[in-house]
């Protein structure tokens, strides 16, 4: 392992995997260098993962059935604690992190007194290897917009697990989410526990076949767990914009129903029930909103 300028700390490493055998091993010996110890968590992999991670000279945790990234990532940070790590070093197994920038990563803490460190391709894009899968920045796209609606600070690459954790980050990770919206949880809570935070410029590669994950299932599930926490913070906007749109469109059949009224002489009894029913919807979804938004207002006064 060589010196960096990290003075006297014990730096680890964590790595999450799901039947990665043909690319953990070139992680973990590039990670080596700059790290005191490596923990890979084998997700269940039903490949040679966890014996070929072990012959390279990590430590690997093994979960008996695949549970999901943040289950994984929750143990590499229960198991870095233990272990007494002063910071931890998150990336991805598949090749599309650089492990010779973890010194770019590390050098915000140790110089500035950053806590929570996140690498950006974003802040990089002339530096990048490989072809961006189509869908990719589409699924980016959303998950920025919708964080950007709850979170305080502007993250450019939310998406990306390459990061570096202080100790009191560590302590503050313990995560409600399941499967892989667990980047998204790390930047609220980084904001909730008041965590400086800042995002590093780090080179967007790509591996051909690199990820496991269906790309759809993975957007998707970030967007459901992103509409959540939305209700959950800023209640008025959600329930604000749920009830407009119901009401708008209650209005709008109301108009068709006048409009039919007015030239057939007729009344469309289906369309005039559902336009109470959708502008009541719409009411009540604004009521609901204002009373959930004074309660997360009560919260903050305590």
């Amino acid at each position: 392992m060589t010196e960096s300028g990290r003075r006297d700390l014990k730096i680890i490493a964590g790595i999450p995997v799901y039947n990665g055998q043909y690319s953990v091993c070139g992680v973990i010996h590039a990670t080596d260098d700059y790290v005191d110890e490596i923990i890979v968590v084998d997700d269940g992999s039903t490949d040679n993962t966890s014996k070929l991670a072990k012959r390279a000279g990590a430590t690997v945790i093994n979960h008996k059935t695949n549970q999901g990234k943040t289950a994984a990532i929750q143990t590499i940070i229960d198991e870095a604690i233990k272990r007494d790590a002063d910071l931890l070093v998150l990336l991805d197994a598949d090749g599309q992190h650089d492990p010779d920038e973890i010194p770019s990563l590390i050098k915000p803490i140790l110089e500035d007194g950053y806590e929570f460190v996140l690498g950006s391709r974003k802040l990089n894009e002339s530096k990048k290897i490989g072809k961006r899968p189509f869908i990719r920045p589409f699924g980016q796209f959303v998950l920025k917009t919708g964080l950007d609606t709850i979170t305080d600070k502007t993250y450019t690459d939310p998406e990306c697990g390459f990061r570096v954790l202080s100790r009191r980050a560590m302590e503050v990770m313990e995560f409600k989410g399941r499967g892989f919206s667990v980047e998204a949880e790390m930047i609220r809570l980084a904001e909730v526990h008041g965590l400086k935070s800042i995002e590093v410029p780090m080179t967007e590669i790509y591996v051909e076949n690199g990820s496991t994950l269906n790309p759809w299932r993975h957007g998707f599930g970030n967007l459901g767990t992103i509409i959540s926490w939305i209700a959950e913070k800023r209640p008025l906007f959600f329930f604000g914009v749920f009830g407009a749109g119901f009401a708008v469109i209650g209005l709008l059949l109301g108009a068709n129903v006048l409009y039919i009224i007015s030239n057939r002489g007729e009344i469309a009894i289906g369309s005039a029930i559902a336009s109470v029913l959708f502008i009541i919807i719409g009411v009540f979804s604004a009521f609901t909103g204002l009373i959930l938004n004074e309660i997360e207002r009560g919260k903050r006064r305590r």
